[in-house]
Order: C-alpha cells, then sequence, then structure tokens
C-alpha cells in the first residue's frame, strides 16, 4: 500500500465521514477532479488549501535555487541581520548542522554541536525492528528522521511548511550530496556539505509535500508510525496537532512525540498552551485518556533527551525535550 496525496481544498468532514478526492500528477502539477492544481516545484509539491498566507512569507524561498555555499554567504554578507535571505541561511545552517551534522564534512565545531538530534534520531532507529507498512512525519524539516523512519518502513511521507528544507531533504533522501552555508559568526559562513550514505532511500519509497501539519494533504487512519517531533510548540494550536495526528495514525499504530514546550507569543496561541508549569504531564495524560482524541492510548516509551542546536561556532542553544511514544488501540 503506498502513501496518497489527496485534496484539501474539496476534503468535507461530517461525525459520520471524510470525503476525499486523490490527487493525480500531470507534468509538474498535481491535479484534482475537482478543479484545484497545486505546482511541483523542485521535486516537491505545494499542498495547501490557501497557499496564500504561505506565499506571503516564503514565496522567494520556494523560488530560491541552490547556489555554492561561497556565493551565499557574500549574499548574505552584505546584510543585513533580518533580511530574509539572510535569515534562511542561518535557519538552514541550524537544522542541516542538526540533522546531518555527524554526516557533514567538515563537522560541525564548537563543543557539543555534533550531538544535535543525536538522541531523537536514536530513539527512532530503536524502531526499525518493528517495521510498519506506512509511516508520516510532520515537520520533517531537512530529512534526517525520514532517514530513520524509512529504515524502518515500506513507504514514508514528510511534510513541512519549509519548501527550501524539503528540497533538500529530498535530495539527500535520493543520496545526493548537499552542500550547506555554515554559520562561523554573525552573517559569516563556510562551505559544508553533507552525505545521507548508507541511509539514503530507494526510488518511490519516499513522498514529500509542502503543506500545514495541521491540514496535511494524507488519508486518515492510513499510517502505522505518526511522528512529531519538537512541533507541538511550533505550531498555533497544538490540541489540534494532537488531533491531526490521532487522525492519522491507524488503528494498533504508535505516534512518536517530542517537544521541549517553549512556547512563543506570535507562534503558539496564548490559550493553546496546555499543562502549565508541566505540559509534559499534561500531554502524557491527554494520551492516556484520549481526551478530544478518538480513544486512549497506552503509553508505551517516556523520556526526557537533549536537542542541541548550534546557531554559529561560539553559540549553541541546548533543550531537554519530553519525548513519549504511544499506542492506539
Amino acid at each position: 500500500m503506498e502513501p496518497v496525496l489527496v485534496c484539501p481544498a474539496c476534503r468535507t468532514r461530517t461525525p459520520e465521514r471524510i470525503d476525499v478526492r486523490t490527487l493525480e500528477r500531470a507534468g509538474e502539477v498535481l491535479a484534482c477532479a475537482c478543479g484545484r492544481r497545486y505546482p511541483i516545484v523542485d521535486g516537491v509539491p505545494l499542498v495547501l488549501a490557501d497557499p496564500g498566507p504561505m506565499l506571503r512569507d516564503e514565496a522567494a524561498m520556494v523560488l530560491e535555487r541552490d547556489v555554492e555555499p561561497e556565493v551565499a554567504a557574500l549574499l548574505a554578507e552584505g546584510g543585513p541581520d533580518d533580511a530574509r535571505y539572510t535569515r534562511w541561511l542561518e535557519v538552514l545552517s541550524v537544522y542541516m548542522d542538526a540533522h546531518w551534522g555527524e554526516r557533514a564534512s567538515p563537522p560541525p565545531d564548537g563543543a557539543g554541536a555534533a550531538q544535535g538530534a543525536a538522541a531523537l534520531v536514536a530513539k527512532l532507529a530503536a524502531r526499525r525492528e518493528a517495521r510498519v507498512a506506512l509511516a508520516v512525519e510532520l515537520g520533517c524539516s531537512v530529512g534526517r528522521m525520514l532517514a530513520e523512519l524509512a529504515a524502518g518502513a515500506d513507504h514514508v511521507v514528510g511534510v513541512d511548511l519549509k519548501h527550501g528544507a524539503l528540497r533538500r531533504a529530498r535530495r539527500l533522501l535520493a543520496g545526493e550530496p548537499v552542500s550547506y552555508a555554515r554559520r562561523i559568526v554573525g552573517r559569516h559562513y563556510a562551505p559544508a556539505t553533507a552525505h545521507a550514505g548508507e541511509l539514503a532511500v530507494g526510488p518511490g519509497r519516499v513522498v514529500l509535500a509542502c503543506a500545514d501539519a495541521l491540514d496535511p494533504p494524507l488519508l486518515h487512519g492510513w499510517f502505522d508510525r505518526v511522528v512529531a517531533l519538537n512541533l507541538i510548540d511550533q505550531v498555533s494550536h497544538p490540541r489540534q496537532l494532537l488531533a491531526v495526528c490521532d487522525g492519522l495514525c491507524a488503528p494498533g499504530g504508535e505516534i512518536i512525540l517530542s517537544s521541549p514546550y517553549a512556547w512563543q507569543s506570535g507562534t503558539t496561541l496564548e490559550e493553546e498552551r496546555f499543562g502549565g508549569e508541566d505540559p509534559a504531564a499534561e500531554l502524557t495524560r491527554i494520551l492516556r485518556t484520549g481526551e478530544r482524541l478518538s480513544g486512549p492510548y497506552t503509553i508505551e516509551d517516556e523520556d526526557e533527551l537533549p536537542w542541541i542546536l548550534r546557531r554559529e561556532r561560539r553559540s549553541l542553544v541546548s533543550y531537554r525535550v519530553h519525548y513519549v511514544r504511544a499506542r492506539k488501540a
């Protein structure tokens, strides 16, 4: 059973059912029988019911093309610090190092920088033996976790709103090297190259979509493993994200979540921040009771893990993330 993408524009929900139409590829477009068409840019489709808000913020990044790291560094050097391209280079540097730093040449410098997402990677790697047919990651960024999911699944789907991150994930998972500009200090960058190596995924096993994690273009109840790492505090409605994960998860499947619960104004609505001073306890309570979900879950693994983001040579951001893996009844 291979994953398919569905049209988020004409999907209808009632208390009894969800009606969807699947998308068909026609050249560089995904088309729906309802008349909606979704563009495919550099191998990654943009599948949003309302692309307006994303394109207002990210249109230039969708059209951005990979340039040599030395050229990117020159573009950033002219500033200012808050220029959209400069900010994108910083974000890309942070997440390429966090996801692929141990497979990059040269490796990231700075004490602890190479640790990145190693603890989360190890948790997913441990699930390889419990193989599943379909897995999905919401908020997959540049794709390191998708590589681990693919090692334990027949097919994987990755969803993210950052088209530039998905393009690089596509190339890395296909076994291609990806060069990027690594931030050294301020607006100064140096070249680095990441390789997936043996983690590359065979043709036809990965589907990527630039889409909203709160409204993904995916079939309800199809996925045996649903993953959303460090995403709960990066969306406006974290309760809705939990409901999406629950909706995507097949009966008997598992969901894997993590978060540092680093709430920020402008990202997560105040009234949506759950759990007060202990969001971790509240998340496990929600899962165990099935509150506003389809039913209760059994917690099979819970942990506190390090997550290190290298911002530049002399600056790291260190989080302790709450990790939970839960089984649907």
